[in-house]
Order: C-alpha cells, then sequence, then structure tokens
C-alpha cells in the first residue's frame, strides 16, 4: 500500500518545456489620474538600457516572459510588472509618492477645555471619546493603548478578532465571537494580580456596556482604546476592575442614549443602508453592441442569420465569439452551433493561453468537460510551469472520473500536504487532493490527511475565485450582517502576493464559509482593470457540504470589462444551500 501511495503521489506527469523566451514588443499608456504622463523610464530590471513615454505617456520596449518592466517618474510610485507569456499591452497608472512631513508638536501648559478637545476629537486620534468626557490619552497618566479604526484587520469576523496582535498584552475571549450576550473578554495582565480577574466592559460612544458590542461592524469603528490596571477601576469605579475596551464609532456623537433593543434594531438598519449604498449596476451595461443586437433577437433563426451577417465581426473579437456560443446554448439550447464557434475560437487562437482560459471556464459551466480538458491541456503544453495548469487539468480530470490520474497532476504541485490554511495555490491543491483521497477512497487514508471540517471547526461552504487573466485586479465585497469582508486582489494592496502568484503561474483564491451561522452572503465586486483593453473572465464555484459525500458545486461565470464599477456577483443562501443572482 505504501508503494502505491508514494508511486500515485510522485509520478509526476512530464510536459514537453516549449519555454517562449521570444523577445517581443510590449506597449501601452502610462497615466496618473486619467492624465497621460511623459518622460516616464521604462527599464527591463537588471538592465541599464531603456526608453522613455512620449509626450502622450505612449512607449514601446522590446522584452521577454520573465523580464521585469520598472516604470520610474519623479514624484511618482515605482511600478514593476513580471511579464508573463501573453503579456503584450501594459497600460500602467502611477500614483503619487506619498511623503511624509515631520511631525512638529505645538506643547501647550493650559489644560484645554472640554469644548476645544471637541472640536479637535475628530483629525487627533489622541483622543477617545469616554463615558466621563473625552480622553487625551497622552496625558491621563493611564495605560492606555490606542489603535485607529483604519489599522483594523476588515476581513476579520468581529472586532475582537480584529483586535488580536494590536495592543500589548494578551486578549482573550470565552464564549463565541458570534453570541454577545454569551461571550466574555478578559484582558489578561503579565502579574499575579490576573488571578480571578473579572471580564472587562465596554464604553461604546459613551454608553456602559457589559457584554461585547459584535453588532458593530469593523468598518463603523473610528478608534478604540484599551484601558488596564488601577486606572480602569480609578476611572469607572468597581466595575471596571477587569479593564476597559472603550470604542468609538464613525457616526458617534450620540447623547447618552439607552442601549436599548430599539437602539439595536436603529443600528441595524443603519447597516442595512451602508449596505445598500454598495450601489451595484446592472451587467447588462458590460454588453458590447454588437451582442446586445443579438440578445434582441425574438427567434432562433433570427439570431442565426444576424450571427452570419456579423461572423467576421466576431471572430476578429474572439471573448464575443465566447459569448455568441454561451447565448446560443442558454437561450436556444443548440450546443451544436455553440461547440462550431468554440472550436474556430480556439483554432483561431491556439496561442493564447488567456483567452483560452476563459474558453475553458465556459465549457465547464455549460457542462462540455471533455472539450474543458482538451483546452486546459492546450493551456497546459504552453505553460508548463504554471501551478495553475496542473491545479486545472487535476481538478477538471477528477469530475470526469479520472481520479488517479487527478491524484498525479495534484503530487506535481503538492509541496505540504499539512498545510491545509496555507495561502496561494498551495492551499488550494492541497485541500482538493486530500479531499479526492477521502471521497473516492482510492487508498487507505492516513491520519496525515486533511479532515476540513475538524481543522477549521465548522461545516464550511467553499468558495474558490479563479481568473483567466493574472493582471486582473478587482475588490471583492461580502455582507451577511452584522458580517462584513473585503479583499482586495491589487498589487498595491498586497504585492507580496501577486509577486507569488506570478512567479509560481496562478489565478485563484479560497474562501470558507461557515455553514452552521445561516443568513445570505452578499458578494459584490469591483473590477480595476487588467493592464489592458481585452476583459478578464471570472469563474466562481461555491462547494456545499464540502468533503461529505453530499457534497455539490455551483459554478458562475462573469465577464469582466468595465472599471470602478460595483457589481453584484452572487447570493449564498447558507441556510438553503442555494446560489443566486
Amino acid at each position: 500500500m505504501m508503494k502505491a501511495f508514494y508511486f500515485l503521489f510522485f509520478s509526476f506527469l512530464l510536459f514537453e518545456v516549449h519555454a517562449q523566451m521570444d523577445v517581443s514588443q510590449i506597449s501601452g499608456v502610462v497615466t496618473q489620474n486619467g492624465y497621460p504622463v511623459s518622460s516616464a523610464s521604462i527599464t527591463v530590471k537588471g538592465s541599464a538600457e531603456g526608453i522613455y513615454t512620449n509626450e502622450k505617456g505612449v512607449y514601446r520596449i522590446s522584452a521577454k516572459p520573465g523580464d521585469v518592466l520598472v516604470f520610474q517618474h519623479l514624484s511618482l510610485q515605482t511600478v514593476e510588472v513580471l511579464l508573463e507569456d501573453v503579456t503584450k499591452t501594459l497600460n500602467i497608472a502611477m500614483k503619487p509618492v506619498e511623503v511624509q512631513l515631520e511631525e512638529v508638536v505645538v506643547k501647550k501648559n493650559i489644560r484645554k477645555k472640554a469644548i476645544e478637545r471637541e472640536i479637535e476629537f475628530d483629525t487627533n486620534m489622541d483622543l477617545i471619546r469616554t463615558n466621563l468626557g473625552i480622553l487625551d490619552t497622552r496625558k491621563s497618566g493611564l495605560s492606555i493603548h490606542m489603535i485607529n479604526g483604519e489599522d483594523l484587520n476588515k476581513g476579520a469576523p468581529s472586532f475582537l478578532e480584529a483586535m488580536r496582535g494590536k495592543f500589548i498584552g494578551n486578549i482573550t475571549y470565552q464564549g463565541t465571537i458570534f453570541d454577545e450576550e454569551h461571550t466574555s473578554v478578559f484582558l489578561r495582565t503579565t502579574t499575579s494580580l490576573s488571578k480571578g480577574q473579572k471580564a472587562a466592559i465596554y464604553d461604546v460612544d459613551g454608553v456602559i456596556m457589559y457584554s461585547p458590542p459584535l453588532f458593530l461592524t469593523i468598518q463603523e469603528i473610528d478608534r478604540i482604546a484599551v484601558i488596564r490596571g488601577i486606572g480602569a477601576s480609578g476611572r469607572y469605579g468597581r466595575r471596571g476592575h477587569g479593564g476597559v475596551i472603550v470604542i468609538n464609532t464613525k457616526r458617534g456623537k450620540y447623547k447618552n442614549p439607552k442601549l436599548t433593543q430599539s437602539f439595536k434594531d436603529s443600528l441595524k438598519r443603519s447597516r442595512k443602508r451602508a449596505a445598500e449604498a454598495f450601489a451595484t449596476s446592472d451587467w447588462k451595461a458590460e454588453t458590447p453592441v454588437q451582442l446586445k443586437d443579438l440578445y434582441q433577437c425574438k427567434t432562433e433563426l433570427e439570431a442565426l442569420r444576424f450571427f452570419e451577417k456579423k461572423r467576421d465581426h466576431f471572430y476578429h473579437a474572439p471573448y464575443d465569439a465566447i459569448e455568441v456560443g454561451n447565448y446560443f446554448i442558454n437561450e436556444w439550447k443548440n450546443k451544436e452551433k455553440a461547440n462550431e464557434i468554440w472550436n474556430s475560437v480556439k483554432k483561431r487562437n491556439s496561442d493564447n493561453a488567456v483567452l483560452l482560459k476563459a474558453l475553458a471556464y465556459s465549457y465547464e459551466k455549460n457542462g462540455e468537460l471533455t472539450a474543458a480538458m482538451q483546452v486546459y491541456q492546450a493551456v497546459a503544453s504552453m505553460r508548463p510551469l504554471y501551478a495553475q495548469s496542473y491545479r486545472d487539468l487535476a481538478k477538471i480530470n477528477a469530475e470526469l472520473g479520472r481520479n488517479k490520474k487527478a491524484l498525479n497532476l495534484y503530487a506535481k504541485q503538492v509541496l505540504n500536504r499539512a498545510g491545509a490554511l496555507q495561502s496561494g495555490i498551495d492551499s488550494i491543491i492541497n485541500i482538493e487532493s486530500h479531499n479526492l483521497l477521502v471521497r473516492t477512497k482510492i487508498m487507505e487514508v492516513s491520519t496525515e490527511v486533511i479532515d476540513v471540517e475538524q481543522l477549521l471547526g465548522y461545516s464550511p461552504i467553499r468558495i474558490v475565485l479563479e481568473w483567466n487573466n493574472g493582471e486582473a485586479e478587482f475588490e471583492l465585497q461580502g455582507m451577511n450582517p452584522p458580517s462584513y469582508y473585503s479583499w482586495k486582489h491589487t498589487y498595491e494592496s498586497d504585492p507580496e502576493r501577486i509577486m507569488d502568484e506570478k512567479t509560481r503561474g496562478y489565478s485563484s483564491k479560497q474562501f470558507y464559509l461557515n455553514q452552521e451561522l445561516g443568513g445570505k452572503w452578499r458578494f459584490n465586486l469591483k473590477y480595476l482593470g487588467n493592464k489592458s483593453f481585452e476583459p478578464t473572465y471570472l469563474k466562481t464555484t461555491v462547494y456545499f457540504d464540502y468533503g461529505k459525500p453530499s457534497q455539490r458545486k455551483e459554478t458562475k461565470v462573469f465577464r469582466l470589462q468595465k472599471e470602478n464599477i460595483n457589481r453584484h456577483l452572487m447570493t449564498i443562501d447558507l441556510d438553503a444551500k442555494a446560489v443566486s443572482s
């Protein structure tokens, strides 16, 4: 059995490596706030030679896949881009350098009046509004640790988790971070006095609370202060023996309202309005003119005639041709016509890995798994060093029931079989390969195989995002009040991840939702571009009962083109285990 194990996991599929090292011309426009940047220098990293943009911000430079282009200009932030095999157009938006001015402190011996502190409150992060008035943490003489709300982890499920690691000393809690009535927080110290310590209380915009205000979202919090030790008791009396967590919200100039149910309901209504502020536009606004005319056809015959009339346009606009195929399948159930169009797209663009991945997504969405596998094989032959190539082939083989081949492909990229929660492509490959082992029972399962539910501590709903263009940037927003989540896939927000994606060769991300919490999660997405004029295709796969015999999935594919516009991706109903648009 062990021999079979090692054979299965370390018999690597050999791809013929065709390293595309040919020098090609990279061109584009460099802008700043929408205006062209002239005289910006563009060099290949490690080379002394380079070129400059013209007065219109346009440039053209010779480079090859694997090179790093460096864009520089006085007073603008330097941008570095690692070139991929299909990179031909790079439109770069540069940003100003943030100059940190030296802080000047003007000392004043006269104690400020309350009105002065009130006026200064919004701009002075050393001030905190408490039940007993505004407190200057620098001059209070108390043991106070402050944090700006902007520095809190916006992806954390509650403010308690967002606070972890932000303050000196340990912060622990008993209970669950989602149940305020049965949760107690302890501000542990390093002295012997910590034995038998009482739970902390909360001062929310001057309102004293004895349970953590978990109804607050992290986005609402302006600043937090933790008061420990004797100072807390001195200011708050016996109720402050366990310490005080002071929270000031962004809306929070309350005049000591009673924290009644109606007050909580008002906060919920406020959060609902905030969620509605994520105004999402109709996807129909993304539709190109030629496709709009096609979609308006009243009969299948009229649609076929329109396509024949515009055939040349669609074959010279392959992304539009992909949508034409989707149209004939979804509107008229005409798979034969769709496959005819898609086969032509595949033949005409056989050297474009990015386009072929978009085509593979459409095949998958429409249940054409064998055709999708053939496209993924073509992409892998062009990108044999990309981790995503192996993962995509492994996944599609598993869906076709070719489990041993799938495990061979996963084995090519498995780095750490126990690292289920590590980031990047490794986490996806580890979870999927181990899930396949458990569900198919190909071999005797060892204790090293990952039990996802046991590892996470809850029954998970797994979400996998994949995008065809490695240069794509976007912001994902998830809302299930009072919980909010935001993930930015941009070079500016997470340069280390972007570099890892390009170095390892992958464009995917997985998330987990706690199925046991119930409710509905609404996901929106703001597309920020891909440095070219082509659209980006985003595939979302939602797995219910992940890792169980009842596991099932729902797949959706989105075409992203217009930038800086919020779109509603999907809503996941955790109770009904369903996905809706």
